[in-house]
């Protein structure tokens, strides 16, 4: 059964993530932009205005989102990324709403738009939000990602610039080799992702198993789901980890959601007969459907996501989280 060794650490592979350098000078709006961030696919460093974000980003170049909190000292950071031709997709987090409420959508402050001429402080792939809009940060770093892959080297990239044309050409280079690096990360994550979804050995599935090589899978998932009911409600278990084992061992053996049931009434029924023989009520078990709705759901989005669906493309791999 080592095969399924080798799929887990597949699983632990296209964990990878994207690295966010979040770069402040108001902490409580710092604090709530990374409590918002989907820890599973970002990594962040943050930088307070005082550090200096050209040599830190020089010194890390697998940063792949600059998230930068708007403020009266920013400019000064951002001119120096400008001058120190160093090109990244921006998500830029205004400090106070808008005079008018149309701002707010994304699609106004996009480059694609007339009125993001008056937004642009970096260049036209930046994409702003407000206060309002932090619960939705990860859309708006897959879009300033993916808006600043579509920027064509003729781009006239900052409307507030004007450099020669020997400066001109060290920054369309410059983005260039920026996008070049960053569709290599996002293809070979993609390429992780579509090796754990779509290919999978059927060999090693449930059913093609030996009657001896089901008995001991069917005693592992049942010794690892019997450790989930225990530690579901303890506050410093690492459950989540527990849960993305438990579903990785279902989800490569093809387990039906129908089995995961049979397993968990099997151990709840066994936890029940202990209860009584204890002399004490069992309805606590009741509580014990929350962690089966959370690991079926789990597997369930496993085999969606499994499903061919056409091209795959970025969004494939931002709607995988």
């Amino acid at each position: 059964m080592s095969d399924y060794q080798d799929n887990f650490c597949s699983t632990e592979k296209i964990r990878s993530k994207l690295h966010i350098c979040l770069f402040y000078t108001q902490q409580q709006l710092a604090k709530l932009v990374i409590e918002r961030l989907n820890s599973d696919r970002f990594k962040v460093k943050d930088l307070s205005l005082s550090s200096n974000l050209v040599g830190f980003l020089t010194d890390n170049e697998q940063i792949d989102c600059i998230v930068l909190v708007k403020d009266s000292q920013s400019s000064s950071a951002l001119e120096e990324l400008w001058q120190s031709r160093i090109l990244l997709p921006m998500v830029i987090v205004e400090t106070e709403q808008p005079a008018n409420p149309k701002l707010e959508l994304a699609d106004d402050c996009n480059f694609l738009d007339d009125i993001t001429q008056a937004c642009i402080i970096y260049h036209q792939a930046e994409i702003h939000l407000y206060p309002t809009q932090l619960a939705e940060i990860n859309t708006y770093i897959n879009l300033a990602i993916t808006t600043f892959l579509s920027l064509s080297p003729s781009s006239n990239l900052n409307i507030h610039k004007t450099i020669n044309e020997p400066e001109t050409e060290k920054v369309h280079r410059s983005l260039v080799l920026q996008q070049r690096r960053l569709t290599e990360k996002i293809q070979a994550r993609l390429e992780e992702y579509l090796g754990i979804y779509y290919k999978r050995q059927s060999s090693l599935f449930y059913r093609n198993l030996s009657k001896q090589e089901q008995e001991k899978l069917d005693q592992k998932l049942s010794q690892s789901y019997c450790q989930i009911l225990l530690e579901y409600f303890n506050e410093n278990s690492e459950i989540n980890k527990l849960i993305d084992e438990f579903v990785d061992q279902a989800f490569f053996a093809d387990i039906s959601t129908s089995q995961i049931l049979e397993i968990h009434m099997k151990l709840i029924d066994e936890f029940s007969y202990q209860l009584q023989i204890e002399g004490r009520n069992d309805d606590i078990l009741l509580d014990y459907r929350l962690p089966l709705i959370d690991i079926t759901a789990h597997l369930c989005e496993m085999y969606r996501r499994s499903i061919p669906g056409g091209d795959f493309s970025l969004e494939l791999l931002f709607a995988v989280e």
